[in-house]
């Protein structure tokens, strides 16, 4: 049995440590926000970024590229993007369309919903 436990922590102690990705603050922001302001902050980020985007759809959170989070978002009229956020609170954004063709990974957004038409004053 001593021989077992001597073997499993040389085995552990020559593994590659798994890599944590830092804390990111302006994740953890949008992720505490209710849907409709995260949506605004993600619509806001695509606009900053001299994108179109009128009325955008809930937005879908796709994990991590390198150390940035992304997330997808369709607007309407506008078009599909990616939106990554940076660990210094930056937001890049990238049609959906050039995902592939960069290298990055796929929005994969789900089926456009129905959305309504807005109400004038």
């Amino acid at each position: 049995m001593p021989r077992l436990s001597l073997l499993l922590l040389i085995a552990a102690a020559a593994a590659p440590a798994i890599a944590v990705p830092p804390a990111n603050p302006f994740q953890q922001r949008l992720l505490q926000l209710d849907p409709v302001r995260r949506a605004a902050a993600i619509r806001s980020a695509i606009v900053d970024n001299g994108e179109r985007c009128g009325r955008i759809e809930a937005p879908v959170q796709r994990g991590m590229w390198k150390t940035a989070y992304m997330w997808a978002a369709r607007c309407q009229p506008g078009g599909e993007y990616a939106v990554y956020i940076g660990q210094d609170g930056s937001a890049q954004v990238r049609p959906c369309a050039d995902q592939v063709k960069l290298g990055l990974p796929a929005c994969d957004l789900p089926a456009p919903t129905r959305t309504l038409p807005r109400r004038r004053p």
